[in-house]
């Protein structure tokens, strides 16, 4: 994003430049010459407000993917987390009476409860990435896009 910003500055600034100095070194009189600078700054204006506008827009774009991508993490790790405590619930009722429970019991119960919590991580794991690419995917395919965009003009 940063080097995005700066290719952006730097195309509006050597832009400026660029026009300044080619208006300073053609030969015209003082008053065309001061009009000619006056029409690049207004459009050296514009276009840094478009840049500024299209900046902004690509950042709420940005904030919008982060927001529905932590909002489909939290609602996946809250499924999981329920699946999870219901499970430990039936364990613990589907268990011989509680006067009764043997040390072998309470490992096999244990042991179930890891498996589905190791099981829910990688599942956590598995959307987390999924929605970290994506995020990524959409930010390249803007960032071509702009660069398009840039080489037809």
């Amino acid at each position: 994003m940063k080097s995005q910003k700066g290719v952006a500055i730097g195309t509006v600034v050597g832009g400026v430049v660029g026009a300044t100095a080619a208006l300073l070194t053609a030969p015209k009189p003082g008053e065309e010459l001061r009009e000619d600078i006056s029409n690049q700054i207004v459009l050296g204006k514009a276009k840094t407000e478009d840049i500024a506008y299209e900046f902004k827009t690509k950042m709420s774009e940005l904030s919008s993917l982060i927001n529905e991508s932590s909002s489909n993490v939290s609602k996946t790790v809250r499924e999981r987390s329920e699946q999870l405590i219901n499970e430990a619930s039936s364990l613990l009722k589907s268990a011989p009476s509680k006067e009764n429970i043997t040390v072998d019991d309470l490992r096999e119960m244990v042991r179930v409860m890891m498996k589905e919590e190791m099981e829910m991580g990688q599942e956590i794991k598995k959307v987390v990435e999924e929605e970290i690419n994506t995020i990524s995917n959409k930010m390249s395919q803007d960032s071509d896009d702009e660069s398009n965009q840039r080489t037809q003009h």
